[in-house]
């Protein structure tokens, strides 16, 4: 599980309201439905309704007879039915790719979220900083009064506050960039409470379960194949059923009309370019599945070396130390540049550990998507 700091959301919720508010995924659902409700329309009847109506005429007394005829055209059942196979394979694709679009939006407000948490943290570091350089400025500027201390000791530690006082200005203008682009992900609506968001590491996932772009390339080759499945059935003939009405004065017969319709020529070339279209669909999806295999390859040997250095950091020993040398420089054991000569690397330290981190995280997402 991820943990967050107290008073912010989680992660997870973070990222369902992203998937609710995101107003490119609105757009593509939209899209979506349009798309399904055509492939819809053609496991539907497909021949068109006919009404055709005939009146003849006589020299003399007008209207002599007349012929009515309403008659609607089918597919062949066999012909029908895969088609309908068909137009499944082809929404099947088309939910995938909408999943493949959430996946990579709610992967970028993850992302925005590490960073934000990373953020987070170095202005909690520099706001702790901050609290050490006042208090430790007002037991230097104490010590100098009672000639301990010199002038040069204090205006080191005001110059640390100036430098400190600096990065928190740009941490925190980072945290409130980072926010805004989250908000833009979230339909323009503002996350609370996202500036105490500290996120702890991203779990590793199962790196052997197939990529969103292979399933897309496999569903993509499965509707080729129903595809090609359809175009060799296309010689199947149609079927024209119908009501047929004739009139003679003040005669009327009424009939059934049953009829085919052979499409000798219409179907050429049309298994041509359903085979075509599967060979593509095969390439793509060897494609996917090589370019997933490398990916996620070079992304674990990555991941592998950055953990063994964010691991090397030892967190607990750099704050000991910190609080250490900061007993020592006020009990007048060091001085306060020797202070700082340790300070300002156990600090440096710091930073290039939430730094790693953060790396690390996002890294992880990756793998991880």
């Amino acid at each position: 599980m991820v943990a967050v700091c107290a008073g912010a959301q989680s992660l997870p919720a973070i990222l369902a309201s992203i998937e609710k508010n995101n107003t490119r995924l609105a757009a593509l659902a939209s899209e979506n439905a349009a798309a399904v409700a055509q492939l819809g329309s053609e496991t539907s009847i497909v021949g068109p309704t006919s009404v055709e109506y005939s009146p003849f005429f006589g020299n003399a007394d007008g209207l002599a007879s007349s012929e009515l005829i309403v008659s609607q055209e089918f597919d062949f059942p066999t012909l029908g039915a895969m088609r309908k196979q068909s137009v499944n394979a082809q929404r099947h694709v088309l939910d995938l790719q909408y999943q493949t679009e959430r996946r990579d939006i709610v992967l970028e407000a993850k992302k925005l979220c590490y960073d934000i948490s990373a953020a987070v943290c170095t202005r909690n570091l520099l706001d702790q900083r901050l609290l050490t350089a006042d208090s430790l400025l007002a037991a230097t500027t104490t010590s100098m009064n009672r000639g301990n201390a010199t002038i040069i000791d204090v205006n080191r530690i005001k110059m640390d506050r100036m430098e400190v006082n600096t990065q928190l200005v740009q941490a925190r203008g980072e945290i409130a960039t980072l926010a805004s682009q989250l908000q833009g992900l979230n339909g323009g609506i503002p996350i609370e409470n996202i500036d105490n968001l500290v996120l702890s590491r991203e779990p590793a996932c199962d790196k052997s379960a197939p990529t969103l772009e292979q399933e897309i390339a496999q569903a993509q080759l499965n509707a080729a194949t129903h595809e090609i499945k359809v175009a060799e059935k296309g010689w199947l003939p149609s079927l024209t059923v119908g009501y047929r009405r004739n009139t003679d004065h003040n005669d009327a017969t009424n009939g059934f009309l049953v009829g085919v319709s052979m499409p000798l020529f219409s179907n050429s070339g049309k298994v041509k370019a359903a085979r075509a279209r599967q060979q593509a669909a095969m390439k793509q999806m060897d494609d996917a599945r090589t370019e997933a295999q490398n990916r996620t390859r070079a992304l674990t040997a990555e991941a592998q070396q950055l953990r063994a250095t964010i691991d090397s950091y030892d967190l607990p020993l750099m704050r000991e130390t910190l609080a250490l040398i900061n007993k020592a420089v006020r009990a007048g054991a060091l001085t306060v540049s020797e202070y700082y000569n340790q300070a300002d690397r156990i600090h440096a330290a710091m930073l290039e550990q939430i730094s790693l981190e953060n790396k690390y995280n996002k890294l992880m997402c990756d793998l991880n998507r």
